[in-house]
């Protein structure tokens, strides 16, 4: 009789356990651009997407700045038709340029919103099924899945699927977009979110809400070692000084910045390059498309923010903050291969 409750017990934790087909609890995904032909074992995030989406049972809600990538939006649809509630939320610019798409959902019955507004709904993420989130730089596209450096992390948790499922209905139902600070003395404590799985800590921030460049510049602060980052669009002054200072300090600072527009009067490689940085250009003939900072090869901030004064004021985005050595390894394998 023992033996049975043990085996029973047993059962039970591995079945509490969250996890990705067996393999843990998070998946990390990074397109290989000019590497057509080469053997790789990274997962392309279109086809981590998809996978994901072909196994929800319940719900499907996304929110992507774009969303046209042909196997990704079959994919929405076919969910759409065996049962799935599927809800997406888009900027309305580049769904207007994608009539095409609207009509597959419209005639799949897929739910969507769009935001008219000047700042730009620039999230990349889903919620499935309450136990998936999905996040990262990759909008679901056939540039972004095939041309443009990318990165996608899919991580089992309710807890972080609630905490966007919530901004989603924010955006879906309410048509709150851009929303600012709230007002009040626990303003902060409301909007700071953490998780825990495992011995990780995870932390969520929106913007504008959430004053995202703040957050970073005292995570940057913090620093001890080494920072390494990659930047499709890095324009903040408060970041780029916040850099520099730390190099000073003694920390290594190592960066990849976006070609187009680096050199231009509001970046900062060419500040970071004259105080003597060991900043590249991406050789990308597209787009590196990266918003990643990692710190001390243990922290790793990623998401949809560019570090930009309009992802700081008026763009929906977010971040996660995670803090996790394994997973930073991976994504400082991605800045050697892209460093190189």
């Amino acid at each position: 009789m023992k033996s049975i409750r043990r085996i029973i017990i047993i059962i039970l934790l591995m079945a509490m356990q969250p996890g990705l087909d067996g393999a843990g609890w998070w998946r990390l995904y990074f397109t290989s651009p000019g590497n057509r032909g080469i053997v790789s074992n990274r997962t392309n995030p279109q086809t981590g997407l998809v996978s994901i989406i072909n196994k929800a049972e319940r719900y499907i809600y996304g929110a992507f700045y774009e969303v046209s990538s042909p196997r990704v939006v079959s994919a929405l649809c076919a969910a759409r038709t065996r049962g799935v509630d599927v809800k997406i939320v888009t900027e309305q610019n580049t769904m207007r340029k994608r009539g095409r798409v609207m009509g597959q959902f419209e005639r799949a019955g897929v739910d969507v919103v769009t935001d008219n507004r000047r700042g730009l709904m620039h999230n990349k993420f889903a919620v499935i099924d309450g136990r998936y989130l999905w996040t990262g730089s990759y909008n679901p596209t056939v540039n972004d899945s095939e041309k443009n450096n990318n990165n996608a992390i899919l991580i089992y948790s309710s807890l972080l699927a609630g905490i966007y499922r919530n901004e989603f209905m924010e955006m879906f139902e309410d048509r709150i977009f851009g929303n600012r600070r709230e007002a009040g003395p626990f303003a902060d404590l409301r909007n700071r979110y953490y998780v825990k799985i495992d011995d990780t800590g995870i932390n969520v921030y929106f913007s504008p809400e959430d004053n995202v460049e703040r957050i970073i510049l005292m995570r940057l602060a913090k620093a001890k070692s080494t920072i390494h980052f990659m930047a499709f669009s890095f324009t903040s002054d408060g970041i780029g000084e916040m850099m520099i200072k730390k190099f000073k300090q003694g920390v290594q600072v190592y960066g990849i910045f976006e070609r187009r527009g680096a050199n231009g009067g509001h970046s900062e490689y060419v500040k970071m390059k004259l105080e003597g940085l060991p900043v590249k250009l991406d050789r990308n003939r597209n787009a590196m498309h990266h918003k990643v900072i990692i710190i001390d090869g243990v922290r790793v901030i990623t998401g949809s923010y560019n570090f930009s004064r309009n992802a700081k004021n008026v763009n929906d985005e977010n971040i996660l903050i995670i803090d996790n050595r394994e997973i930073a390894a991976e994504y400082l394998e991605e800045f050697k291969r892209l460093y190189r």
